[in-house]
């Protein structure tokens, strides 16, 4: 290797024809041109992709020009990526046209003193070109590719407003060469059946959400907040009978009630509007608000309950939580009827129960007198309301009850598995969760106590459905 090193600087030094010395500088110079040239496509590319949409426009606001000139090029993502790929194409091109031979007639020489045996004539050019190749490769991957990549990647926003101009100059310079490749390839796509969707453009709420939780992990994200952001992106797949309050939890007036009951159920249960049916509980004919009753009591004689009930609302029970909010918020009402496919009545949802899926519990004047749904025991069980829904409770508690379309409730959910109507004291297990009834209301399981037991125990006793 040194005998190579002092042989180049020899054949440097005593080069007899200036004209070979000054095309060595220009090829030289011509591939560091070329390498810097892929790498500022690279850049391009890169920064392009990454750079915040909104931190662009903000800046664009404040008048910032080289943000102006970036948000026409955000705005035109597709085609200043096909230019800047084929910027990278002619770089990659050109650096192998003029490059690797431009080196290997720099590398032959220094083998020219080595014995024929050695190195035959033939040998001698392979392994310069050989050689060629393989530093013009290194000078590629790692100058041209990796490092402005890696460049790209942590300074986006920077190199991004640098680019812009240049690469404005260049798209328009190659413009009829831009929109022909781009059409081209969008051309092959829909050939294959496979249409351009733009994916570069935005993220996937996937990964969105990873993002959000790998903040929380590393601090930069209040617990509050975290959950909030996670509540956000549950909401959406959340249809209303996993949010309702089922028939059972609900206070319903008859039409025909008498109006001094119907006063005292409204002190009773400080409720400001109850559904009211006629004949059968399916059967619900309206919305009876307190507030409209109340002005009217010092005449009670012209009071008619059918009167002053309002239309009800009606939302199917398979409805997107989504979609309820917008036309709930959209009619200005707070309270919806739930009903079944067939129309039967299901249970009811209020503005405020679907607020409460986004930015938790919402507690007013009437919580507070409320038994309180999830009780942390002594011996660390968790005692339960059973019309809590599976869904919340898993939430809660970070257990993993199965969700079902045959029930919503923790009640149900028990029921489902026991075949039956559990009883006080029995118990019911799903893998390491161990259910028992504390108290029965009727035909309602209203206290259920949980038990997380440790997966030691659950390797080393026999698997148990409902016990007594």
């Amino acid at each position: 290797m040194a005998a190579l090193l002092k042989r180049a600087m020899l054949f440097f030094v005593f080069m007899d024809d200036p004209s070979s010395f000054a095309e060595l500088i220009i090829r030289g110079f011509l591939i560091l041109l070329l390498v810097l040239a892929n790498g500022f496509f690279v850049i391009s590319e890169f920064a392009f992709v990454t750079v915040r949409k909104s931190w662009v426009e903000t800046l664009a606001q404040k008048g910032e020009r080289r943000a102006k000139t970036l948000l026409r090029v955000i705005h035109n993502l597709d085609d200043y990526i096909a230019a800047t790929q084929l910027g990278i194409t002619i770089a990659s091109i050109g650096l192998g046209w003029i490059g690797e031979p431009a080196l290997a007639g720099l590398i032959a020489p220094l083998f020219e003193g080595l014995p024929s045996s050695l190195l035959t004539v033939g040998a001698r050019h392979t392994v310069a070109v050989g050689l060629a190749f393989a530093l013009i490769t290194f000078l590629h991957v790692v100058l041209g590719e990796l490092a402005p990549k890696t460049l790209a990647l942590e300074r986006s926003e920077r190199l991004a407003l640098a680019v812009a101009r240049p690469m404005v100059i260049f798209y328009y310079l190659f413009y009829p060469f831009v929109r022909t490749l781009n059409r081209s390839g969008l051309l092959f796509l829909r050939l294959l059946n496979l249409p351009p969707g733009g994916q570069h453009r935005a993220m996937y709420a996937e990964e969105i959400r990873q993002m959000i939780n790998i903040s929380r992990e590393r601090g930069l994200l209040e617990a509050h907040a975290h959950q909030l952001m996670t509540n956000v992106f549950d909401f959406s797949d959340l249809v209303v009978r996993e949010v309702m309050r089922s028939r059972g939890e609900v206070t319903v007036i008859e039409i025909s009630t008498p109006l001094d009951e119907i006063i005292d159920i409204f002190a009773r249960t400080g409720y400001s509007r109850l559904p009211v049916y006629r004949g059968q509980l399916d059967n619900i004919v309206g919305i009876l608000y307190s507030k409209d009753l109340l002005p009217l009591l010092q005449h009670p004689e012209q009071i008619r309950i059918d009167s002053l009930i309002r239309p009800p609302f009606f939302v199917p029970d398979g409805a997107s939580v989504g979609e309820v909010l917008r036309e709930m918020l959209q009619s200005k009402t707070h309270f919806a009827i739930v009903v079944d496919e067939y129309g039967a009545f299901e249970g009811i949802v209020t503005l405020e129960d679907l607020l409460e899926e986004l930015v938790g519990e919402i507690r007013d004047e009437h919580d507070v007198e409320e038994e309180t749904p999830i009780i942390r025991q002594l011996d660390g069980s968790w005692l339960i309301d059973g019309m809590l829904s599976v869904r919340e409770v898993n939430r809660r508690l970070k257990v993993n009850i199965p969700e079902s379309d045959e029930y919503t409730t923790v009640a149900g959910f028990l029921m489902a598995k026991a075949g039956k109507l559990p009883t006080v004291g029995e118990e019911i297990r799903h893998e390491n969760l161990c259910f028992t009834v504390r108290q029965v209301r009727g035909r309602r399981l209203s206290r259920i106590e949980l038990r997380v037991l440790p997966q030691a125990w659950m390797r080393s006793s026999p698997p148990m459905e409902a016990t007594r």
